[in-house]
């Protein structure tokens, strides 16, 4: 294990980095950095792929907000293979298989290091998979390679914008991209004033207000009133929930019992489920194709049982679309009109959203430090106790036990439960993009009142 984790580190030492701040980066320059990021990614989202023609067809249209990308652009991937490799260490980490101690900073060292050297494996190894499926037709060698050299250029971009963003900004890259995604997304189908290809017809759902009057409350695959009164319940839904927390009482062993208190949230996990989730969905898409395209019509008898069992798809109306298999039942469905016309298959992909949400979210917590343990050693450190008991890690960390392991399931059960409601209602910018821009929402203004507060009284880093 020594040895490999030297060569781990000895690969990574020649990746460039992003230099980390030698001193405490002021707000003003952190608001700067995560404009300028988010104005290079929007650029990024409009320079096309060379060699290939646009297409009408979006093969990963239900993904596309979670991945960040933009059909077409160099960043068609989007953060897709950097969330995986993420998912996949978390994974094998939260299981033991790989041993490591988070809490201990070799270990964590060596996560790190594993991450970055993982994201560009899934990186290079995602980018080929998506043009061996045939997403952009029947390629000759050389286009296929330059394609290829386009998507992975594309995603190591993001990559280190979310570098910078991450270690200069007010919040990851990831997360303003996907904010950056879901608003755009929202806005258009609220608002947008121009006409829907092939049908005379506004996009936006209050200008059909205007136009079509009642006709615009239900209009099948368009955007209209119901939906964007669903998306509102949603939000309000996710805002109010994101607002309940527990308080676990403390006070300071060491300034006459000063109170205290450590807030546990219902969304203790945030919306690490919903990414993790729906990236394994993306990622199961991304497979499924490039399988039934290369195999689909196999004479091999054990492929052709693997394309069923991962996923079968047809053409409908030029667009290709599961029918079957893994594929078919991680499809989010598309409203009430799709959850009608196959009941099982939404009652499958419920149960498959739901339990991973709650898998994702006890994994998450046991290998980012927020298990009870670790927040103990956390408090114990602050000379935090509980009233009227003496300094101890054990009685601290039991009494948490109970409330982490309650929010984190509850937490995890919710989410899952607001993103089905929200597929099925139609939702404008689906469930899991609602629920992580108002997730994302929340988390970075948090960030702003917290860097605003230390500016103003630099003591208050002590108990932050």
């Amino acid at each position: 294990m020594g040895l490999f984790r030297d060569i781990v580190r000895g690969i990574v030492s020649f990746i460039p980095e992003v230099e980390t701040p030698k001193i405490k980066v002021p707000l003003r320059s952190k608001l700067l950095w995560s404009g300028i990021v988010l104005v290079l990614y929007f650029i990024l989202t409009e320079i096309p792929l060379y060699g290939v023609a646009p297409s009408r067809y979006d093969r990963l249209a239900t993904f596309r907000i979670i991945f960040a990308g933009s059909q077409g652009s160099i960043v068609e991937l989007g953060i897709g293979p950097i969330v995986t490799a993420g998912i996949i260490l978390e994974l094998l980490v939260g299981s033991k298989i790989i041993p490591l101690d988070l809490t201990d900073p070799d270990d964590r060292s060596f996560f790190q290091a594993s991450q970055k050297l993982a994201s560009i494996l899934f990186i290079v190894v995602t980018a080929a998979l998506y043009v061996a499926g045939g997403q952009y037709g029947v390629l000759d060698r050389r286009t296929s390679f330059l394609v290829w050299l386009q998507l992975a250029a594309g995603c190591f971009i993001l990559m280190y914008l979310d570098e910078v963003s991450s270690k200069w900004g007010i919040a990851s890259g990831i997360s303003l991209f996907i904010l950056a995604g879901i608003a755009q997304t929202v806005f258009w189908a609220a608002f947008s004033p121009f006409t829907a290809p092939d049908v005379d017809r506004v996009v936006g759902a209050i200008p059909a207000l205007f136009t079509e009057g009642a006709m615009a409350i239900t209009r099948g695959g368009l955007p209209d009133i119901a939906k964007l009164t669903a998306t509102f319940i949603v939000f309000v839904a996710v805002a109010v929930a994101y607002d309940v927390k527990i308080v676990f009482p403390l006070s300071f062993a060491r300034i006459g019992g000063y109170k205290a208190s450590y807030p546990l949230r219902l969304l203790y996990v945030s919306n690490i489920p919903i990414i993790f989730t729906s990236a394994l969905f993306g990622d199961i898409a991304i497979v499924s194709q490039t399988l039934w395209s290369r195999f689909g019509y196999s004479d091999n008898e054990y492929l052709r049982m693997l394309v069923r069992i991962v996923g079968e798809y047809q053409y409908v109306e030029g667009n290709l679309v599961p029918k079957g298999g893994l594929a078919y039942y991680t499809q989010p469905p598309s409203g009430m009109l799709s959850f009608s016309a196959d009941p099982l298959r939404a009652a499958i992909y419920g149960t498959i959203l739901i339990t991973l949400c709650v898998v994702f979210s006890v994994i998450w917590v046991l290998t980012s430090g927020m298990d009870a343990d670790s927040v103990a050693d956390q408090l114990v450190s602050q000379e935090l106790v509980m009233p009227g008991m003496r300094v101890s890690r054990k009685i601290i960390a039991n009494r948490l036990r109970r409330y982490i392991n309650s929010v984190t399931l509850l937490g995890g059960l919710f989410i899952g439960v607001i993103a089905l409601l929200a597929d099925l209602t139609g939702a404008l910018g689906s469930g899991s993009g609602i629920l992580l821009g108002v997730t994302i929402t929340y988390s970075i203004y948090e960030s702003l009142m917290k860097e605003r507060l230390l500016e103003i009284y630099p003591i208050a880093k002590r108990f932050l």
